[in-house]
């Protein structure tokens, strides 16, 4: 065996190291590196522990430590919250994020990732890069590519490039497949995080020019279809769901664990028909299966509207779809059958799957960055420290229609009329019940006689009998008796003398009604005096009253007006009714 001395190491060696370029495809979920040295083939770096690419997942500690990819995966099931995921898809939002040490924005924690894996390239590789380049989604506008290239300025990365990850994945393409200058390819960029989608064109020198307008999605990629899988396990199994708490660190670590499975499941349909999900959480243990069937119903809408996405694209372009001479899937999500099988159907062009979609922005960043590679121009970034200014619009007058007024509503006056009638309706019910409760239920009513005013005496105090106590009963006052008997149509005997006569019927009126309450003001003294001449009895047969004609009670006639005759009812008989005349005593005639 040959003995090595301490110069034969490859770090302890004198001869200085051998340049290289370095390419950074920073995804949602995964980050990749690709290195090449001198001007010999791209080769892929090891960040992961199982792979070439590693979790885009940041620790922050709160003594400020930092752990990067399935180091800070380890940390977040026992503190959770200071790790940092799918933070790529926030970029352009200023707010922070608060984590161990405090806020964090964004596109400072993308900046730190970059820097993270540059240092472990170069640790190994014992020199810093000629050049990084590092790719982002077709869909920022400048606002986010200035963000991340002041944030990668403060770490030091301020002189990348920066290019669209399907241009990147044009290049990788076009670095291992014949393609003539001028064919134009479509790129479709289906990720953990975000779908992206270009048409681009090889010039003649070799190098790739955008055309049209890249379109993409920011929400839609592989973690979205993970949380459908989630979603259907939660309501498969409520019961082991329900009874999970967020400050268990055994349910923390459990839940994470399931969603791992998850992936893996979700990644295996795309060799397999069928998945079987292990579901161990702390309530109990379950297992689910997913068929790839089931799995592509879910996504199939969404799907169908990143083909849509590329149409729309490859129309801004100015082509058709029979243009172009491919399309090139890219990302992880782009191996599910379903999308190849989408895109040829509806595309009707062939579909170019590259045999690990993860590593293909990667490399193609890393070729890029070759001076004869050059895909697009990019300025200087750290020239873009601030976000564009936002242009001036012209003030454009705003003329608002003043509406009509609209005619008052003399609401007030209804409702005094409203309020009158109700008490005139109120006071009407009043008088009626009043004069219900002070009528004689046993005396029948009489007809009202045209000129008769209707008077009702007050009994004396005394409860007198005879003359005066008869003269003190409910009684009814007419000044025409004569027209009266007329009326009735009967014949009328009337009798005179010195002594007054009484018919027995009004003894029995007057003692059967001397309890019942009068309304309206006493007789005159005058009617019952001793010095008044005898009064005159007559006596009239009339037919029983109608009860439908019966004379009013109210309004009883002035104190100082004695009443001209005195008409008294007797219950008992309802066909005789006396009339007591306080007119000239003379001789009666029948």
């Amino acid at each position: 065996m040959g003995v090595f001395g301490a110069n034969d190491h490859p770090e302890c060696r004198d001869e200085s190291p051998v340049g290289y370029l370095l390419g950074l495809d920073l995804g949602t979920t995964f980050t990749a590196a690709a290195i090449r040295r001198g001007g010999g083939p791209p080769e892929m770096v090891t960040l992961g522990n199982r792979s070439t690419c590693m979790p885009s997942v940041l620790y922050i500690g709160r003594d400020g430590s930092v752990l990067v990819g399935d180091a800070a995966e380890r940390r977040s099931a026992a503190d959770p919250s200071g790790v940092a995921r799918e933070f790529k898809r926030r970029i352009g939002d200023v707010t922070p994020m608060l984590l161990g040490d405090g806020g964090h924005t964004a596109h400072e924690l993308t900046a730190r990732l970059a820097r993270w894996v540059v240092d472990l390239v170069r640790s190994r590789e014992g020199g810093e890069p000629e050049q990084v380049s590092i790719t982002h989604p077709a869909g920022w506008g400048g606002h986010k590519t200035a963000l991340l290239g002041t944030a990668l300025a403060e770490y030091g990365l301020g002189d990348s490039l920066l290019l669209s990850e399907p241009a990147a994945a044009a290049i990788a393409y076009a670095s291992t497949e014949r393609l003539a200058p001028g064919a134009a390819i479509g790129v479709y960029d289906l990720g953990g995080g975000t779908v992206d989608t270009a048409v681009l064109r090889k010039d003649a020198i070799g190098s790739f020019e955008l055309l049209g307008e890249p379109a993409g999605d920011d929400h839609l990629g592989g973690v979205d279809f993970d949380e459908l899988l989630f979603e259907r396990i939660r309501n498969q199994f409520p019961e082991l769901m329900t009874g999970l708490s967020a400050d268990d660190p055994l349910a923390v670590s459990a839940v994470g664990r399931l969603r791992r499975e998850i992936t893996e499941a979700k990644e295996a349909l795309s060799l397999d028909t069928e998945a079987v999900i292990p579901v161990l959480l702390p309530s109990g243990q379950r297992q689910a299966r997913l068929i790839r069937a089931e799995f592509e119903a879910m996504i199939r809408a969404a799907l169908e509207e990143t083909v849509d996405l590329l149409r729309r694209t490859i129309r801004s372009a100015g082509l058709t779809e029979a243009d172009l001479a491919a399309v090139l899937l890219v990302g992880g999500s782009s191996r599910i059958p379903l999308v190849t099988e989408l895109l040829s159907a509806g595309l009707g062009r062939p579909v170019a799957v590259d045999a690990d979609p993860k590593a293909t922005v990667a490399i193609g960043a890393v070729l890029s960055a070759s001076l004869d590679n050059v895909v697009e121009p990019v300025p200087a970034i750290v020239a873009m420290t601030a976000p564009p200014a936002r242009p001036t619009e012209p003030e454009i007058p705003l003329h608002l229609v003043t509406p009509a007024p609209r005619p008052s509503r003399f609401v007030r006056p209804r409702m005094f009329a409203g309020a009158a009638g109700l008490a005139l309706v109120a006071m009407a019910s009043s008088a009626l019940v009043y004069s219900a409760q002070t009528a004689d239920p046993g005396a029948p009513a009489q007809a009202a006689t045209p000129g008769t005013t209707p008077s009702v005496a007050q009994p004396p105090a005394g409860g007198a009998s005879g003359t005066n106590a008869a003269a003190h009963k409910p009684s009814k006052t007419t000044t025409h008796s004569t027209s009266t008997s007329k009326t009735s149509g009967s014949n009328a005997t009337s009798t005179s003398g010195a002594a007054p006569t009484t018919s027995p019927a009004s003894d029995t009126s007057v003692q059967d009604r001397a309890g019942a309450p009068m309304i309206g003001p006493p007789p005159d003294d005058s009617t019952s005096s001793s010095d008044a001449p005898p009064p005159t009895t007559t006596t009239v047969d009339t037919p029983p009253p109608s009860t439908s004609a019966a004379a009013p009670r109210n309004n009883p006639p002035p104190d100082d007006t004695p009443p001209a005759t005195i008409v008294t009812s007797a219950p008992a008989d309802t066909t005789t009714s006396v009339i007591a005349s306080t007119t000239d005593p003379g001789p009666t005639t029948t």
